[in-house]
């Protein structure tokens, strides 16, 4: 291990999911890979999602933007590697995906294990990497019987 100081050992031992953020805002839709989701609240029941700043989905990100957060089961290597190299901005994210739409239209992954539908209520600031969104669930379902595939890092150093 190169070197890397004991705290930032420790920072990566902390367990977090995999998970694919999808959302189509004003026309744009947008999916990335997410391992920095929590949930942040019980009344109103609320979803943490720590995002890059300079991933596309940001332009789309502000007070009453809807995502879903699709949980991926343990070992869906199909579904991580289908987004986990990220896309250009002109291509399509849904493009040989499953996808259906919530009754607000928003757009998840049908073979994912299960899903959260989120209302942005908040995106915050608090590094100069990445926001902090904070989403009220105002849907969500179970897809499929599984496990969630949990990850943990090496070091709290790089992703």
């Amino acid at each position: 291990m190169p070197d890397v100081s004991e705290e930032m050992q420790a920072l990566g031992r902390i367990p977090s999911g995999l998970f694919i953020v999808t959302a189509e805002n004003s026309g744009q839709r947008a999916a990335f890979l997410a391992s920095w989701v929590m949930q942040a609240g019980f009344s109103p029941p609320s979803v943490s999602v720590a995002v890059k700043q300079d991933r596309p989905i940001m332009r789309q990100m502000g007070r009453g933007a809807r995502l879903a957060v699709n949980i991926l089961a343990k070992d869906d290597k199909a579904l991580l590697g289908q987004f986990a190299k990220g896309f250009p901005l002109d291509a399509d994210p849904f493009a040989g995906a499953k996808i259906a739409r919530t009754a607000n239209g928003t757009p998840y992954l049908l073979d994912a294990l299960g899903f959260l539908e989120l209302n942005v209520i908040r995106v915050l600031e608090p590094s100069t990497e990445h926001n902090l969104i904070v989403g009220e669930v105002i849907s969500g379902k179970m897809l499929k019987e599984g496990e969630p595939w949990v990850h943990v890092r090496k070091n709290g150093a790089n992703y």
